[in-house]
């Protein structure tokens, strides 16, 4: 048996739960392995998930991640990206979570970690726009920064994100989730995730930005949105957006 066909066998054996090498006689040392790997995967999920894991508790922390680490083995060579998968295995999953609001509250801290790592990009300034001829603005179009999200939810958890990572009290009272429906918006200024809760209306125009849509069908989107008031409106939140640095070259 070749070096490498024993070292994929020791691999599955110890990360998956398969059939240890047959030149493998120590059980024990085996356990060991299996236990090492096990808790490094849960420590790598706390890491992304730091206000999940306060909100839950360690016992609940550990049966989710258990439960995710059965259903989504690691298979990035970073761990630093395990548990990107969590967000869609508790949204099929609810039975897993003591309440709904944290499923958003998952979606909401992986976008925050999506943020952070994101690629570094060129900011689009107020000089771009103001050296823009005025007969090519209908034909603009903008590009988000990678570290953008805009991500529906059903329940107000940025605030408990917000009270869990400004305490260092794990005893602290979190705020108790409320039911409300809107978009929250993740992005990056400089090096440091922000986040802000976005109307229908600017989340509509984001997606239009998303979806390649040019300055003139922004504005078409806000004349049936807003009537008279479309143009001031459209190139309000253009003008936030190039101040929070949202948009890149």
């Amino acid at each position: 048996m070749s070096i490498c066909v024993v070292q994929q066998q020791m691999q599955s054996a110890i990360t998956a739960g398969g059939a240890p090498p047959a030149l493998t006689g120590n059980a024990r040392g085996l356990e060991v392995y299996r236990i090492a790997w096990r808790a490094r995967l849960i420590e790598a999920l706390r890491a992304n998930y730091p206000v999940v894991h306060r909100v839950l508790g360690d016992e609940a922390f550990e049966a989710l991640a258990d439960a995710y680490m059965r259903a989504h083995p690691s298979q990035n060579r970073s761990i630093r990206w395990f548990g990107d998968r969590l967000p869609s295995y508790v949204a099929a999953h609810p039975e897993m979570l003591p309440h709904p609001a944290v499923a958003d509250l998952v979606r909401f801290e992986w976008a925050i970690c999506l943020a952070f790592d994101a690629a570094d990009f060129a900011p689009l300034g107020f000089e771009a726009l103001a050296s823009t001829p005025p007969d090519a603005w209908p034909d603009m179009t903008f590009r988000l920064q990678p570290g953008y999200a805009l991500i529906p939810m059903a329940w107000a958890v940025a605030p408990i994100w917000h009270a869990a990572v400004n305490t260092d009290d794990p005893n602290a009272q979190l705020p108790v989730p409320e039911a409300h429906a809107h978009s929250v918006l993740i992005w990056r200024q400089q090096l440091s995730p922000v986040w802000r809760t976005v109307e229908p209306f600017e989340a509509d125009l984001l997606h239009a930005v998303e979806d390649g849509e040019d300055f003139a069908q922004l504005c078409e989107r806000g004349v049936e949105a807003l009537g008279d008031e479309a143009a001031a409106a459209v190139l309000g939140h253009l003008q936030q957006w190039v101040v929070d640095e949202l948009l890149a070259t």
